[in-house]
């Protein structure tokens, strides 16, 4: 119990920090790309974790990813330069304060409000895709069948987050105040299609693997360029520097905790409400299950889309507001001041 506790904990602690300094050390027109990169590491990280399940027995397994994730902080930690942050000497009430004043005056950016719910009901679908498993299944595939087809998925995953990090780095070159929105409402738009198919207009038989596949694979890279290709280059932008790492933290939290509060239980609900009987092998029991991935994805996506159609109209305003911040600030390079006492 204490081991979980802890890789939880240091698991938790390393992805604000490592996306705080790609923030702070790439250059603005290739944020998207270096976002990229670290979540195609993660992917690899993934797949290299399902290989040692299956090579090693799940404790051996489980010790080695444990043992890296509690290595990887303390690697940081040695290596993080000592100036990169000054240390501050407040009670415990102040820092409550002070960290409750800086989320205030963060979410006063309309943009980053548009951001942060759109990441958080972002969160939803991919969440409740996390019956897609149950529903090959009970289309007919067996295990092993279903499983390869979610490993093909994962090799999407992997390469729709490298595009869409290309893809928004681009778009951001040709149109600065529009590009990475117009990125995310492609992304959405282009990906809920191949899923509609999967969920909706599949045959319902064992025997379409190939056209599954294909239309996984579809899916998984159109839909995943919203996270590195636009959500973090534009949050990199307009946080400044020394509040990243805690937002990012604060943002992964709300996001994560309303997408299983509201994804994986919805759709269990959902799918027994129209029909899904467990324990039986009834033929509506995949069409129920799809019925529910269906709500709890496309509208979660219809509403992510209008977040994005948002940002075309408040991004700009913020972006003047950075670059006059920048010309009066000489030594902040990116983000909105943030006026909060620092005791």
């Amino acid at each position: 119990m204490l081991t979980q506790v802890l890789s939880g904990l240091f698991a938790s602690a390393v992805a604000p920090v490592s996306q705080s300094l790609v923030s702070e050390s790439v250059q603005e027109t290739s944020r998207g790309f270096a976002f990229s990169i670290l979540a195609m590491c993660a992917g690899f990280g993934g797949s290299a974790s399902a290989f040692l399940y299956g090579l090693f027995s799940w404790q051996v397994a489980y010790r080695m990813m444990g043992g890296l994730t509690l290595t990887l902080p303390l690697w940081i930690l040695l290596c993080l330069p000592a100036d990169v942050r000054e240390k501050q000497s407040r009670s415990l009430m102040r820092e409550i304060g002070a960290e409750l004043e800086q989320l205030k005056e963060i979410c006063c950016i309309p943009t980053f409000l548009a951001l942060l719910f759109g990441g958080v009901v972002g969160c939803i679908p991919w969440s409740a895709l996390s019956f897609l498993m149950m529903y090959l299944q009970n289309l007919g595939f067996s295990a092993t069948s279903a499983a390869s087809l979610l490993a093909v998925m994962s090799v999407g995953r992997i390469c729709g987050s490298l595009l869409g990090g290309i893809l928004g780095d681009w778009f951001a070159s040709r149109w600065p105040l529009h590009g990475r929105a117009l990125v995310g409402q492609m992304s959405i738009a282009l990906g809920a299609v191949p899923l509609y198919w999967v969920l909706r207009c599949c045959p319902h038989s064992g025997s379409s693997y190939s056209l599954l596949a294909a239309a996984l694979f579809s899916f998984s890279l159109l839909a995943l360029w919203c996270n590195p290709g636009v959500d973090r280059p534009l949050w990199s932008e307009l946080v400044p520097p020394d509040s990243r790492g805690k937002i990012i933290g604060w943002w992964r939290t709300v996001a994560e905790t309303c997408g299983s509060i509201f994804g994986g239980p919805v759709v269990g609900y959902l799918s027994m409400a129209v029909g899904y009987r467990p324990k039986t092998k009834e033929p509506g029991n995949a069409e129920s299950l799809g019925t529910a991935m269906l709500v709890c994805t496309m509208l979660p996506w219809a509403v992510c889309f209008c977040c994005y159609s948002a940002i075309h109209i408040t991004y700009p305003k913020d972006r003047r507001m950075v670059s006059e911040t920048s010309r009066l600030l000489p030594g902040a390079k990116d983000g909105l001041p943030l006026k909060f006492e620092s005791g």
